[in-house]
């Protein structure tokens, strides 16, 4: 008994040791701005988010914080993803994360340009020695914007565990925020877990709103293995707008709670389960995110690792029962979707379904006509079956109804003699009439790319050079009342691959928005010269098709 009760003690204060010690803790707040959020932890993203989203009042240059005192472990210019991001460690074990900033402090600015310039590249990733870049609590660090992947000025900010780097819900270190609105529950989903080899939508049941907090639907009979899906947002409150996820979720039999998890902590080395946790299906093809009241197959997530049940619904065990589920956000305000199941004796006609079993455990190359298809072991989450066929030119691997875990290589044949026409090949996927560039590599049998996603895909060609533009300056212009040089530079196809700019012979740093299809050089880096400059442009798209700009100006 007392082994028990140790080993129960043990286990309480691992779950609660993270909210125990966040409580402790005032930490400053990292943005000069209202506690408004545009996202939270643990919601559906292209991965899970690892952070919260603070709104900036719809604009960039919102003064951003150290929230403790620390030194910087890293800090990253890039194009794409965090953008600008500054990572703080502090010496009570935790570090956090400032993400899609416009731009550093004065101090941290002039030590990355100063690499950057030292390297001679605009995208840059440092980390600077244990405190050669201190930084104290509060102390400006930057300021808010809307670099890399970000579609709207905010600041992402992340709390991580610094010995393991897992990411933390950062409303747990004491952030008080107003909300009092309780979550919406748009759609209940079932999602068939009987025949896994083939993926289909799920079924929805229509829902109704009984008072403020309850929702519910006609009883529901099924007769196979059946988990529950549904679609919910929480919102912060009334005219902010903002569609954000849910804090916690609970699935009640009878009333007895039988399955929960909660947005505490994620390990980044189980992001990619978000594909599994929300219905593939219902997002590529609908565009709704049906979050699973289940764990599924092979999700090794270890916030579901508190349940001994997986939330599987089986027919011959649940006969004529009563489920809640009830959906929280972090300041407990709760909804709930109450109905009555029913497990009825299968009445389905038995498919037979065409294409290769894939199992996960193996590996495996399948030739179809000419084409080559080589997939991994671990490439699918699950075992299903692909139904290939290679016709004319194109490439069909089905419905993009399947997640990827990791990717897998086409080889689609060539017979391109002319080596400009075979530089300019790429494969691509077709997706809406639309062919999207994919980075190929060519031998001389085949042109062949790592994929992500089924669906077709051809052989298909980029024959145009970038285009680049002036926007704030004209050929042989002054531009002594500029603060920046701006052009842009755009390619439709394959996309930017590089670029390269110089000042007179020297290069000069210039930055670039993929967005926006902008760069910009600042004249505050000093490389412009009193009198006449020469500005030269070398740039290059994704099949390396090459051009360059040139042009004087003055100053």
């Amino acid at each position: 008994m007392k082994l028990f009760l140790r080993i129960l003690f043990t286990s309480f204060f691992i779950l609660n040791y993270d909210q125990v010690i966040s409580q402790e803790l005032d930490f400053h707040s990292p943005i000069d701005a209202p506690f408004d959020l545009s996202g939270t932890f643990g919601e559906y993203r292209s991965r899970f988010h690892t952070g919260i989203d603070f709104k900036s009042r719809g604009v960039q240059g919102q003064n951003i914080f150290s929230i403790e005192e620390g030194y910087i472990s890293r800090i990253e210019v890039n194009n794409y993803g965090y953008g600008k991001v500054v990572y703080i460690d502090h010496p009570n074990g935790y570090t956090s994360v400032y993400a899609h900033l416009k731009d550093f402090s004065f101090e941290l600015d002039k030590f990355v340009r100063g690499e950057q310039y030292r390297l001679r590249q605009s995208t840059i990733k440092k980390f600077p020695k244990k405190g050669e870049l201190k930084v104290e609590k509060g102390q400006l660090i930057g300021y808010s914007g809307n670099t890399g992947g970000s579609f709207g000025p905010h600041l992402h900010f992340e709390i991580r565990d610094t010995d393991t780097q897992d990411a933390l819900n950062p409303l747990m270190f004491n952030y008080k925020y107003l909300d009092k609105e309780r979550p919406i529950i748009r759609g209940l989903y079932l999602i068939d877990e009987d025949n896994t080899l083939v993926s289909s939508l799920p079924l929805r049941k229509e829902i109704k709103k009984l008072n403020d907090s309850t929702y519910t639907t006609n009883d529901i009979e099924f007769s196979k293995k059946t988990g529950l899906g549904i679609d919910i947002y929480d919102i912060q409150y009334k005219n902010l707008f903002n569609q954000n996820g849910v804090y916690k979720v609970d699935l009640l039999i009878d009333s007895v709670l039988v399955y929960s998890f909660k947005m505490d902590r994620i390990k980044f080395s189980q992001n990619h389960y978000r594909k599994i946790m929300y219905d593939y299906m219902s997002a590529i093809k609908n565009k709704k995110k049906v979050l699973k009241v289940y764990t599924p197959q092979n999700a090794d997530l270890s916030f579901l690792r508190n349940n001994n049940f997986n939330g599987i619904l089986d027919p011959s065990k649940y006969l004529n029962n009563y489920v809640s589920i009830r959906v929280s956000d972090w300041n407990n305000n709760s909804a709930y979707l109450n109905f009555r199941i029913k497990g009825t004796d299968s009445k389905d006609k038995i498919s037979s379904y065409d294409g290769i079993e894939i199992l996960t455990n193996q590996n495996y190359e399948i030739n179809k006509n000419s084409s080559v298809i080589e997939i991994r072991k671990n490439t699918f989450y699950n075992d299903l079956l692909l139904d290939i066929l290679y016709s004319g030119d194109t490439l069909d691997l089905g419905e993009d109804k399947d997640p990827f875990r990791s990717s897998m290589t086409i080889k689609l044949p060539q017979s391109i003699s002319d080596t400009l026409e075979l530089r300019q090949s790429f494969i691509g996927r077709i997706k809406d009439r639309k062919i999207t560039y994919i980075n190929s590599k060519k031998d001389d049998s085949y042109i062949y790319a790592n994929i992500s996603s089924l669906g077709k895909y051809i052989i298909s060609r980029d024959t145009i050079k970038p285009e680049i533009k002036p926007i704030n300056f004209k050929q042989n212009s002054n531009i002594s009342d500029r603060s920046s040089i701006r052009l842009r530079l755009k390619d439709d196809v394959s996309g930017i691959k590089s670029y390269n700019a110089f000042l007179n012979g020297k290069w000069a740093l210039f930055e670039y928005d993929p967005k926006s299809n902008l760069i910009f050089h600042k004249i505050s880096d000093n490389i412009i010269s009193e009198g006449e400059n020469i500005l030269l442009i070398n740039y290059e798209d994704g099949v390396e098709n090459k051009g360059v700009y040139k042009a004087t100006i003055y100053y």
